[in-house]
């Protein structure tokens, strides 16, 4: 198992009748290991629903579904408060990546129960929580924009030059930079029993 969390673009939400589940339609978006970053949850916080997952065959839903039009606009507005040296371009890759992958009247999908299923507490126990914290996302958004906000540098700060990857670790570690079509996991190769 890989542990990732996993965003899709997607033109309908997985319904509990897995015949209208076409995993094919879905597009890969992007991937993490170990986290279920707030960039991922944020894209997925408009109109939020839990839903069944196309990865795995388990009775509980536990993937997230929300309106991809509202939430990448969400995303927008959230990293143009983003007060880093490293926001331009960042911000640049994800919003035009976005905006070209993701059908704005479709959907953003995220695959986490690889993230969920590393702790011991019930599957379902965890999606709920999961979405219970989209739902009041505003607060994390918050807090981590003034953890992102700019602080007097450190005499080794001023010493020595920063490496870019030192630069951007904090923006990565919200879920943006790693940008792509191409996943660990490819819905194609599916197994029958999970569509």
């Amino acid at each position: 198992m890989a542990n990732r969390s996993y965003l899709f673009a997607s033109p309908f939400v997985p319904g509990a009748d897995a015949a209208g589940n076409d995993p094919r339609q879905l597009k890969g978006l992007s991937e993490c290991k170990y986290n279920i970053p707030l960039v991922y949850r944020l894209l997925v916080s408009a109109d939020v629903q839990r839903c069944r997952s196309l990865i795995w065959s388990m009775p509980e839903p536990t993937a997230l579904a929300g309106r991809a039009g509202a939430g990448i606009d969400r995303l927008a507005q959230f990293l143009a408060r983003i007060d880093h040296p490293a926001i331009g371009p960042m911000r640049d890759q994800a919003l035009d990546f976005l905006n070209r992958h993701a059908d704005r009247n479709g959907y953003i999908f995220l695959e986490c129960a690889e993230v969920l299923g590393m702790d011991d507490t019930p599957l379902d126990t965890q999606a709920a929580s999961l979405l219970q914290g989209v739902q009041n996302i505003d607060a994390e958004v918050e807090a981590a924009l003034a953890q992102l906000a700019p602080k007097k540098k450190s005499f080794w700060d001023r010493v020595f030059t920063p490496s870019q990857e030192s630069i951007e670790a904090p923006l990565r570690d919200l879920g943006l930079g790693y940008w792509s079509n191409t996943l660990y996991f490819s819905l194609d190769d599916a197994p029958d029993d999970a569509t």
